[in-house]
């Protein structure tokens, strides 16, 4: 089965902004694997398939960081849907989001230069449309 991966909901509020040290991308920042896809250096199928499961008529993943990555090639473009494996649940306790799943924060600076992109984007966009104070610059914190 494929999703497109904003149909996919976060299981927690919160990611580390490097991988596991038993991925396939060891340590490796979120942001420069994001690079390495965007840049043809690493394909798609490369990385490994996320597991969904359906919870309340929602996609639900565990595979929050992986994701992260999915969904920012998405915001740029670079891909539509990505293959998932659907499980019968998520363990209860990786499902600690507090806001359903809609958005995660990355603990620290994700790296990489694609997401400057995006941030950029943003940022131009917020100015535009607001004369509030930017919260997002405020207090430093890395969300979709």
């Amino acid at each position: 089965m494929k999703l497109r991966p904003s149909k996919i909901r976060y299981s927690q509020d919160s990611i580390s902004n490097t991988f596991d040290i038993r991925s396939d991308h060891p340590c490796i920042r979120i942001g420069e694997t994001l690079d390495e896809l965007c840049d043809g250096i690493t394909d798609i199928d490369e990385i490994p398939t996320i597991s969904v499961a359906e919870i309340g008529g929602k996609w639900f993943t565990a595979d929050n960081r992986r994701l992260w990555v999915f969904r920012k090639l998405e915001e740029l473009g670079k891909c539509r849907k990505i293959p998932v494996d659907e499980v019968d649940d998520i363990p209860s306790s990786k499902m600690t989001t507090e806001n359903r799943g809609v958005d995660i924060e990355v603990r620290g600076s994700p790296g990489g230069r694609w997401i400057r992109k995006l941030e950029d984007s943003d940022t131009s966009s917020e100015e535009e449309s607001s004369d509030d104070d930017d919260l997002y610059g405020q207090f430093g914190s890395w969300k979709i």
